[in-house]
């Protein structure tokens, strides 16, 4: 068992919940020093420990102890991708709306200034013929 592999999940997942080292020590009854050391390494992980923060974090112990992801983890991590993204892409798309608008825009100046221009050349036209 890689206790290495073992700190690098517990903070991945940590993190990916939003959860702060001082959190996560508050929900284990530790120190935010303490909790730090076990992510660090100084502390050696237990079993009653990894069964408390696989708890806290909402996960299987056998995802910490060997980074299996159970069915429902899998359909977590799936929602939590597809809202990422529909956010993404709803961004985009809005981005992409504004830029047309700004654009429609400054079409309708270019129309506006062409009208404006072809109205004083046929005003020209017809005080000077010959122009």
């Amino acid at each position: 068992m890689n206790c290495e592999l073992i700190r690098d999940r517990i903070k991945r997942e940590r993190r990916a919940l939003g959860y702060t080292q001082e959190y996560l020590a508050g929900s284990l009854g530790i120190s935010a020093n303490s909790y730090r050391e076990i992510e660090n390494g100084t502390t050696v992980l237990i079993n009653p420990r990894l069964e408390e923060i696989a708890s806290i974090l909402k996960i299987p112990l056998e995802s910490l102890l060997f980074g299996v992801m159970s069915g429902e983890e899998y359909l977590r991590k799936i929602e939590q991708l597809e809202l990422e993204y529909n956010e993404k892409f709803l961004s985009l798309k809005t981005s992409h709306k504004i830029q047309l608008a700004e654009k429609e825009g400054e079409i309708n100046i270019l129309k506006a200034n062409l009208k404006t221009k072809e109205s004083i050349i046929g005003v020209l036209k017809e005080r000077h013929p010959d122009y």
